[in-house]
Parts: structure tokens; sequence; C-alpha cells
């Protein structure tokens, strides 16, 4: 009996089977690998952009004692309000607290702090260590400034956290960090990214551009310390990080409903 064998030409083809009952081999330019990342939470992008929106309102009440509350009320005769002595950002002697507005602000800081971490929960890719980290390191320094000004602000004195040196490594911590965590997290998502360039205005960079160069615009002139409304630019650049992540929390969920209903459907007959 005559048998016969098929021989395939390995120029025609690399992954097509010659023989009955042998496993194909698929050629390397068909085994792409792929790398899944996991969808935006819309639950946890919520959360994240209400913890953000609750801290924007504490340091507006806060910016409200000082320019509005303490600014009208007349009881400063020999000094003014735009003295840094009244900065409750980050209490340092010689200082006073503004009625309530060292807690108020302070208060805002650990929700800022705690927001950030919700926020990468819910955009960090599934092998996303890094960012975590990261994130953990920027919610760590907004932590221990917050409690520095609660604290503060509770005692009537600065912590022994006030000093300079202390101060210049949580901000360059929260700074550097804020930057990697929305350069990280930016293939994921674009508004986890905007809120963290957001909240950069938080940190002590952000707070002189915010004093120097924005305020004046607001104010209508230049203060010899702290221009007013300082501290209402931070407070509105917070919530509006909070906005941010409240439309990709809504984009995200009209996204897994899509999803949803698809799967729901079937494929086509």
């Amino acid at each position: 009996m005559l048998v016969k064998f098929a021989v395939c030409s390995p120029r025609r083809s690399r992954g097509v089977a010659t023989l009955s009952g042998m496993t194909a081999i698929s050629s390397p330019e068909q085994e792409t690998p792929s790398v899944r990342f996991r969808r935006v939470s819309a639950g946890w992008s919520l959360a994240a952009a209400g913890l953000f929106v609750g801290s924007a309102v504490l340091q507006l009440l806060a910016s409200l004692q000082r320019w509005v509350g303490l600014s009208g009320s007349g009881t400063l005769s020999d000094v003014s309000i735009e003295d840094h002595r009244f900065d409750y950002f980050y209490p340092a002697d010689p200082w006073e607290n503004v009625g309530t507005a060292a807690q108020l602000f302070g208060a805002g800081l650990l929700l800022l702090a705690l927001g950030i971490l919700v926020m990468t929960r819910a955009a960090a890719p599934r092998d996303g260590h890094l960012e975590r980290m990261l994130a953990l390191l920027v919610a760590s320094s907004f932590g221990i400034h917050g409690a520095h000004a609660l604290v503060s602000g509770a005692i009537g004195a600065p912590t022994p956290l006030q000093y300079l040196p202390v101060q210049m490594l949580l901000s360059l911590i929260g700074f550097v960090g804020l930057v990697a965590v929305g350069a990280r997290l930016l293939r994921v998502s674009r508004a986890a990214s905007v809120a963290c360039v957001l909240l950069v205005a938080v940190t002590l960079p952000g707070y002189i551009v915010a004093t120097f160069q924005i305020a004046p615009v607001i104010a209508g002139y230049q203060s010899y310390d702290t221009t007013p409304w300082t501290e209402t630019i931070l407070a509105a650049s917070t919530a509006a990080a909070g906005v941010a992540l409240a439309i990709a929390a809504g984009r995200a969920g009209s996204s897994h409903r899509r999803a949803a209903r698809g799967s729901a459907s079937g494929p086509p007959q």
C-alpha cells in the first residue's frame, strides 16, 4: 500500500499543521502579549470626588474666616489680616489662629489625603504596585501636613513640626509624588491625571504661585505679605479635582452599563 506524505515548505506557512493529528504551531508574529488594564471604577471615582469636594468646602470655610470674618470684623488694629502671622497653610511661629481656620484646613487636608488613596484605588491598573506606593507616600505627606494644622489650631500654637526643613520635605514628597502618580495614571484615567495636576496647588509650590501670581489678579493688587484669597484658590483647585473625578465616574458608569447590555444581548446569530 502506497502512503503519501504531505510536506509543507517552511517558506509558505509557519503556523499551519502539515499532518492530521498534529498540533498547529503558531507563528511568533501571532503571539502578541496582551496587557490588561482594570477598568476605571465608577464607585471609587465618585467616592474620591466626594472626598475632594468635601476637602474643598472645609478649605473654603477656613478661607472665609480669614478674608471675610476677621477682615470685616474690625477687631484688627495695629496689624493687617494679610500679615503672615495669620497664615494657617502651615502654622509656624510667630502665628495666631483665625477662629477655627487651622482646624478646618487641617481636616480638609486629611480628607484630601484619603481622597488620593481612593482615587488611586479607582484608576490604578491591575499591576499598579508602583502607583499605590507613590499614592501612599503622597497621602502620608498631606496627612502629616493636615494633622499639623489641625493640632496647631486645637492647642493654639504650632506643633514641633513647624520647622522649615519638615515643611520642605513634606512639600517635596507631595509635589513630586503627585506629578509621578499623575503620569503613571495617565494610561488608565486622564481624569485622575488632571486631578493630580490640580492638587499640586495645595503643595508649597502651588501656594507660592497662588499668592504671587493668581491672587493678585483677583484682589487687584500684590500684598506685601499674603495676598487676599490665596487659600480660596487652593480650595477652588481642590474642588476642580473633585469635579474631574465626578465626570470620570459618570463616564465609567455609562461605559459599564453599555458593556453589560452588550454581553446580555449575546453574540449575533
